[in-house]
């Protein structure tokens, strides 16, 4: 086990903690690789089997009840950090109906995947935290598990109320609760990346600074660095309306 200590470096787990400048060299390149990307998607393929058979992933059902609970009749929605598209049939599968959905991922390789697979939906390659998109287009915003891999979290908070007229969703994110933000280096999909546990606290400070009200919190997938950290997480999803 780690030193739980704010500052302690070291590994566990194949995790290792790492300062936000290390975080920043080189260590995201990996989702630009299009094997990484058809990996992730054949990881995803399966359980939409599972969802499809009436097995729905409590990650998958966490997303949809934000989604819904919002209160919005058929909302325009943008999913940040997209991936392979694979929420655009979670959620019209979860919600019971066709969704107005449009994504958005950074990687090429994820976003040729995406057309591929859900050609009826609009795709885009652009960053969580320069959105190519104007103010207010879309009723809700969902940055999909995607957070927790992007170093500059607080300008993707930002953008994601900007482009958003009613509700910002900030989907299966790693929280814990002393010690500070963290992040961590570690592979995904046989590709090293970076992955960062939020200190909760800070994490709604600065839903707050960015104009989001919280409204609403849903339990997401198990996900326990307790052995890299030294306390326990959780994954939580967060329901934000936009403040005017």
């Amino acid at each position: 086990m780690l030193n739980g200590g704010a500052s302690g470096g070291g590994s566990s787990a194949g995790y290792e903690i790492i300062d936000r400048a290390a975080a920043r060299e080189g260590t995201l390149d990996g989702w630009f690789d299009a094997s990484v990307a058809e990996r992730q998607d054949a990881a995803y393929g399966r359980l939409l089997e599972e969802m499809r058979a009436g097995r729905s992933r409590i990650d998958f059902t966490a997303a949809a009840d934000a989604v819904r609970a919002a209160g919005m009749d058929a909302p325009s929605i943008l999913e940040i950090g997209c991936g392979s598209g694979y929420y655009a049939e979670v959620l019209s599968h979860l919600l019971g109906g066709p969704v107005r959905y449009t994504g958005l991922d950074y990687s090429p390789a994820m976003i040729e995947l995406a057309r591929r697979r859900h050609p009826g939906h609009t795709f885009a390659v652009g960053s969580a935290t320069e959105i190519p998109f104007p103010d207010d287009a879309f009723d809700i915003s969902i940055n999909g598990a995607a957070l927790m891999h992007i170093i500059d979290y607080e300008k993707a908070i930002a953008e994601s109320r900007r482009v958003s007229s009613g509700w910002c969703i900030f989907h299966t994110v790693p929280v814990h609760r002393n010690r500070p933000t963290t992040f961590l280096r570690k592979h995904a999909y046989g590709s090293p990346t970076v992955e960062i546990s939020f200190n909760e606290s800070e994490l709604t400070g600065h839903f707050s600074d960015a104009g989001l009200a919280l409204r609403g919190t849903f339990e997401s997938i198990p996900y326990d660095l307790v052995a890299v950290l030294g306390e326990p997480t959780v994954t939580r999803t967060y329901l934000c309306e936009v403040e005017r």
